[in-house]
């Protein structure tokens, strides 16, 4: 719940993560999470805009920012960040990400 309510807040404030995966998910001495590395996040200037360049990690790219890199006419929004969510839930279930056995260029073409 609290990683949910962190994605809220930051989509609040008009900004994407683009790197949501449990590496960047910290856990406090008293329990809370916090969600970290806003390296390669962006600040929109409207809650609508939308973005266009490909960035984050392989595994937990959702498939518009895989496709984005191909074109530019498919930009991507906040459901990006929900995408990669979803994979780290799934990571932190199964202790690795979905085709963790493959080769990141593979990865994006199976996304995509």
């Amino acid at each position: 719940k609290q990683l949910l309510l962190a994605l809220q807040y930051l989509h609040s404030c008009k900004s994407i993560h683009r790197d949501v995966k449990a590496g960047n998910v910290l856990l406090t001495l008293d329990g809370d999470i916090k969600l970290a590395d806003f390296g390669v996040s962006a600040k929109n200037s409207s809650t609508v805009q939308r973005r266009v360049s490909s960035i984050g990690t392989p595994y937990w790219m959702a498939p518009e920012v895989v496709q984005c890199e191909t074109s530019k006419e498919s930009p991507y929004g906040y459901k990006a960040d929900i995408w990669s969510l979803g994979i780290t839930l799934i990571e932190m279930a199964e202790m690795e990400p979905p085709y963790h056995e493959l080769n990141p260029l593979r990865v994006l073409l199976k996304i995509a």
